[in-house]
């Protein structure tokens, strides 16, 4: 059975992405030169897949808030 306390001692982001970091960084301190371009490829794929659903998110808002902006109102009679 799980408690609060054990989960809240496993779900910790900060040491999560200190541990995350530090481990990216000693695979790239090791001077392979086929783990450093294996880091670079996915860090390209990864920035171009947060790219391309930031531009997606974004014209979609905007698009939604250009029609909500540019309606007429309804006419009188």
């Amino acid at each position: 059975m799980f408690s609060i306390e054990t989960v809240a001692l496993q779900v910790d982001p900060v040491a999560n992405v200190e541990q995350l970091i530090e481990g990216f960084g000693q695979v790239a301190a090791n001077g392979d030169p086929l783990s450093i371009a294996l880091l670079v490829v996915g860090a390209v794929l990864t920035g171009l897949a947060v790219g391309a659903f930031g531009v997606l998110a974004a014209g979609g808002l905007l698009s939604g808030l250009a029609r909500s902006l540019s309606r007429e109102p309804p006419r009188g009679a």
